[in-house]
């Protein structure tokens, strides 16, 4: 901060940096190579930004979004002046409140999808290319699946290889229905009536059983 002490802990602390010293960083950063496999690509500011599109899922309020996004633009600019390097828009900046933005800044690190760098890994293309229909899913399906997650991916590759995708995850949440125009022919959500996440998380293994029972049921009729 101004008086040169250490900043505290969290987001409403950043718009106190005055200057970033990296004096004290490991030499051995500038010879290593750091990849940062992430499953979003948001920037870091702005309406796709980290703020505002996860701060809502962790219970930020707008007020606080709005705090926490000026506070994020300060410290991209402080990155810019003291260290060169302008992260405040590029892809995955804003991936887990803003750490990718913080690997690019201090590690030099390289943003890839995750979903991309798993495809390559366990060779996902040749193994798509002999399926007959493919089956994705995740916690929650909703617009954010859209920003770059396991099952747009996944649909991504399906569709090179002209095969149905059908995604099965724990709920359906809101703006999921874009998927369909994403390379994603039906989804599902496990939960077959009324339930709290804890029922839900508690059935889980036997909810995903049933659900894809009668999804494979429909498939072969």
């Amino acid at each position: 901060d101004k008086e040169g002490k250490q900043i505290g802990f969290g987001g409403g602390e950043l718009s106190k940096i005055y200057k970033i010293d990296i004096s004290n960083l490991d030499g051995r950063v500038k010879n290593a190579k750091f990849t940062i496999a992430s499953d979003v690509k948001n920037p870091l500011c702005g309406p796709e930004g980290a703020s505002a599109i996860y701060g809502p899922q962790k219970g930020a309020t707008p007020e606080m979004i709005e705090i926490l996004d000026k506070n994020l633009d300060h410290l991209a600019k402080i990155i810019k002046r003291d260290l060169g390097k302008d992260i405040k828009d590029l892809p995955g900046a804003g991936a887990a409140g803003g750490l990718g933005a913080a690997l690019m800044a201090f590690l030099g690190a390289e943003f890839r999808l995750g979903i991309d760098l798993i495809i390559e890994l366990v060779k996902l293309e040749d193994k798509m290319a002999e399926s007959d229909i493919v089956v994705t899913g995740e916690g929650m399906t909703d617009y954010q699946t859209l920003y770059g997650k396991v099952p747009l991916g996944i649909a991504r590759v399906a569709k090179k290889h002209n095969k149905p995708v059908i995604c099965i995850s724990g709920s359906l949440g809101e703006g999921y229905e874009e998927l369909y125009y994403n390379g994603i022919e039906a989804l599902f959500s496990i939960v077959n009536r009324p339930m709290s996440l804890e029922e839900a998380v508690k059935r889980g293994e036997g909810l995903l059983e049933k659900i894809t029972i009668n999804v494979f049921k429909t498939y072969l009729m």
